[in-house]
């Protein structure tokens, strides 16, 4: 059985404790006649009759395996996603040969203007938890996708050179799961999401994307290279000789080793508290339930292998975001927490010389405004969003069944922590 395919949260087999459930997935997880991984039934008498897979088109298939609902924040007064263990929807993802496991989250109304939101390193789509919400009740359809090897997604071992897969996924994610009369969608990403969004956006047009938003992004620019030509870089990775083939296994050998000890203490709460407390402006923000979405997937068998992979290179150069941006059609916003000490303002500066059209709109706040100040982030958001035309795809608003909200409220003051 390949264990990275394993669903999170408990079944019927687990044992738990006051934090979190342990799972045997030997039990819990069964083979269907096609070969994936879903649910026993035996063990998950609650999936029985909710994990309906839809088949949209021919070999295109997604699932629910949760209702979404909402909570309301007492902390902020703000309505956001109520935490799922299980997660929400799945979306088998067929890719080079294979069907990889992607989870997602959707909200809104079909045939509004389509919004997909894409997470940052490390973190998944519940990290969109106050904006989905926002979002569709601003008259958007939202969906907030899981990278594969975050999140509850497949912990693929595949290569996650240049974020190539993840920019594929996101376009195979609008043209299978948002569907024709979706498209061309809005691309909101954090941090390595932004980059993975403006990626997509630059690698297959307009036709798929109208807009991008890049909420602190990351990325490579060319000066970051020491200087090197295009040529002197291609030249270096094209150096199959043994001496360089050599060096080449030596470095990932040692690199391997070093990041998985370092992963062993990454994913531990504390540490994962202590990050976040690095690069968010509001400490208030950082609750359990954010904490326990960070913590959980990296439990996963595969998770320290995928935490390699996703840093290794296997072939090169980077696509430099110089060269996306140089590609790029669309409007970009530049939604920025000023505050940030990993990707400061003076990268959004960097971006907007490159790309004069870009809008940058300043927030005080840190690395995930859009968790950090979900307010300022949404109203920012939604005001660019509002000076986009309407894409002419879609389409009547058609009425959907509406999000139900939660009557509990959520609050961080009385949480102990770990």
């Amino acid at each position: 059985m390949h264990l990275a395919h394993r669903y999170p949260g408990p079944c019927t087999t687990s044992q738990t404790n006051s934090r979190k459930s342990f799972w045997r997935l030997h039990e819990c997880t069964t083979f269907t006649a096609s070969g994936a991984l879903a649910h026993n039934t035996k063990y998950w008498p609650q999936q029985r009759q909710r994990a309906l897979s839809v088949a949209r088109a021919a070999n295109i298939s997604t699932s629910q395996v949760s209702d979404l609902s909402f909570e309301l924040d007492s902390r902020n007064g703000l309505k956001r996603i109520k935490y799922e263990p299980n997660g929400w929807y799945y979306w088998d993802w067929k890719w080079e040969g294979q069907t990889r496991k992607v989870h997602y989250v959707k909200a809104g109304r079909q045939g509004d203007p389509v919004v997909v939101l894409v997470h940052g390193y490390g973190a998944s789509s519940y990290h969109w938890r106050y904006n989905v919400p926002a979002l569709a009740e601003a008259g958007f359809q939202v969906y907030a996708v899981d990278l594969l090897g975050f999140g509850y997604s497949e912990k693929a071992r595949v290569d996650y050179t240049n974020a190539e897969v993840w920019s594929s996924q996101v376009a195979a994610f609008v043209r299978e799961v948002v569907g024709p009369a979706g498209a061309p969608v809005v691309l909101a990403g954090n941090s390595l999401g932004g980059y993975v969004s403006l990626a997509t956006a630059a690698t297959h047009g307009p036709e798929l994307v109208r807009g991008v938003a890049l909420l602190n992004g990351a990325g490579p620019f060319r000066d970051a290279n020491g200087g090197k030509t295009p040529e002197q870089e291609e030249a270096e990775w094209a150096d199959q000789s043994w001496w360089a083939r050599t060096k080449r296994s030596i470095a990932t050998s040692l690199k391997r080793g070093v990041m998985f000890f370092a992963f062993q203490r990454t994913k531990q709460p504390a540490r994962i508290r202590e990050v976040l407390q690095m690069v968010y402006v509001d400490h208030s923000s950082i609750d359990d339930d954010l904490v326990t979405s960070i913590e959980a997937p990296a439990q996963d068998p595969a998770a320290s292998e995928v935490f390699f992979l996703v840093s290794h290179s296997t072939k090169g150069p980077p696509r430099y975001v110089d060269e996306l941006l140089e590609r790029l059609k669309v409007p970009l916003l530049l939604l920025w927490g000023d505050k940030d000490p990993w990707i400061t303002p003076a990268r959004a500066a960097k971006i907007q010389a490159l790309y004069p059209a870009a809008v940058k709109v300043g927030l005080e706040s840190g690395h995930c405004p859009h968790d950090d100040t979900p307010a300022e982030t949404n109203k920012a958001l939604l005001d660019w969003l509002g000076s986009l035309e309407t894409p002419t795809s879609a389409g009547s608003g058609a009425s959907v069944p509406t999000v139900p909200v939660s009557t509990s409220s959520s609050s961080t003051a009385g949480r102990s922590g770990m």
